[in-house]
């Protein structure tokens, strides 16, 4: 024990002593968004709806209940957060870096107690001329893909709700460091643990990122149920050309069985051993000198499964899109958007007919950002929900389960600030000045003329010597 604290010790001394001499530095930062607002859902589908009576497959009769939510105020935080970040350069060619990234919640909610360091984007590696490489927990490519279309700086309720996820009260985003069997399992904006990402360098405006998600949570066969072996592979190109940037993002999950928590049967059986789950989405945006944003998404999700058992739901399909447009006019920002994810189509196993009908949802939202400082905005927001008959699309953050059918409105008004302390530590130490000449001593003052000669009598020439006597 006394030998391991010995090197501990050792190591703790040498590390900074062996950095002093190379270009490093590190960073405390961080961003607030308290949001404040008031809400409440209207319009439940009342109880007795049933395929047959135009209701989906996938929903099954108890889940129609005509329940609303009453109007409320709260306080979220949103993607709230604070971190480190730090940076050891070897050379002028590579670097190694870190971050440790934690949720922190403004308002007080208890759940953020419950989270652990490194709760977001944390991770250790390497960047350079090649490119960066790193592994630890972060947003997928595909997450990232479509993170700017956002008025903020930060996710609110009011945020994309519709793309990235297929409804059915499945989170907006999710952090888990592989298959958590539960609805998350279905979500494609994703803070994906256990897992290893590299980013190329841009070469004319063409750039890629690349991430697997580890099959820590791989499982073997037994009597009573299949191997499973999840992995989730995402990866990202990007064009930017001045002001015009487009994206595409594919994103496959295996075995992570998200159709079970969208209507489907229960993963992980003898009848249902395997399945896959793939994210299609290209983005595009342009900034015009007029200051204006117009930004679009476009999305296909897909989850399918070994489901054998007939009359059960085998594959479930559907397109979203979203436009956004941003006005900026000096220090004010006007901003909106309008998303609508369609219904979809299943199928079932055996070839029985299969419906989606009412699972469909559309989003909007208009808002004002006051930007008094590069580092603070002042916003307010109004952002609408409205589910079709059998649809259960939620905002972030979740609250609680959106029953079938209900709309969800609200208004609120929030603050964003941002800060970020950076400090260098070691780097080459600076070479010693070079040494202060002394003055030089003061000129000698020039000496007093000779005094002239003295006249003659009669003019200006001088007297001729006297005689010798």
């Amino acid at each position: 024990m006394k030998r391991g604290a010995v090197l501990l010790t050792l190591v703790g001394i040498a590390l900074p002593l062996s950095a002093s001499a190379q270009d490093a530095q590190f960073s405390v930062y961080g961003t607030l968004l308290p949001f404040v607002d008031n809400w409440h859902t209207t319009g439940a589908t009342a109880p007795g709806v049933t395929p047959e009576t135009g209701g989906a497959s996938q929903v099954i009769a108890a889940d129609y209940t005509g329940e609303n939510q009453p109007n409320r105020f709260r306080i979220t935080s949103g993607t709230s957060n604070i971190g480190f970040r730090g940076e050891l350069g070897f050379n002028e060619h590579i670097k190694a870096w870190f971050q440790v990234e934690c949720m922190t919640n403004p308002d007080g909610d208890t759940s953020v107690y419950a989270s652990p360091w490194a709760s977001r984007n944390s991770a250790v590696g390497l960047k350079g001329d090649f490119g960066t490489l790193f592994w630890g927990q972060w947003d997928t490519p595909y997450y990232y893909a479509a993170v700017f279309v956002g008025p903020l700086r930060g996710l609110n309720p009011f945020d994309n709700a519709v793309t990235g996820n297929p409804g059915f009260n499945v989170p907006v985003v999710a952090t888990y460091g592989g298959r958590a069997t539960a609805r998350a399992d279905a979500t494609f904006i994703r803070r994906q643990g256990n897992s290893i990402q590299y980013w190329t360098p841009t070469w004319n405006g063409l750039s890629a990122r690349f991430a697997v998600g580890l099959n820590e949570n791989r499982t073997r066969a037994s009597a009573y149920e299949p191997a499973t072996n999840p992995w989730v592979l995402s990866a990202l190109a990007s064009y930017e050309y001045g002001p015009l940037s487009v994206r595409y993002a594919y994103q496959t999950h295996l075995d992570y069985f998200g159709l079970s928590w969208l209507g489907g049967s229960p993963g992980v059986t003898l009848t249902n051993p395997s399945s896959r789950d793939d994210g299609h989405e290209i983005v595009a945006s342009v900034r015009l000198a007029t200051g204006t944003r117009l930004a679009v998404i476009a999305e296909r999700l897909k989850y399918r499964t070994d489901e054998l058992t007939p009359g059960l739901v085998n594959s479930y399909q559907r397109d979203a899109i979203l436009g956004a447009v941003q006005q900026r006019i000096g220090e004010h920002t006007l901003w909106g958007s309008f998303g609508y994810a369609a219904a979809g189509r299943c199928t079932m196993a055996g070839g029985a007919p299969c419906s989606t009908s009412g699972l469909e949802g559309r989003q909007w939202s208009l808002g004002y950002t006051f930007s008094p400082a590069k580092t603070v905005d002042i916003y307010a927001a109004y952002y609408e929900l409205a589910n079709g008959r059998s649809g259960t699309h939620a905002l972030f953050p979740p609250v609680v389960p959106i029953t079938p059918g209900s709309t969800t409105r609200g208004a609120g008004v929030g603050i964003l600030y941002i800060f970020d302390f950076t400090t260098k530590i070691g780097g080459p130490k600076p070479p010693p000045p070079a040494p202060v000449a002394p003055p030089e001593p003061p000129a000698a003052p020039p000496e007093a003329p000779a005094a002239p000669p003295t006249p003659g009598p009669g003019g200006s020439e001088p007297a001729p010597p006297a005689p010798p006597t």
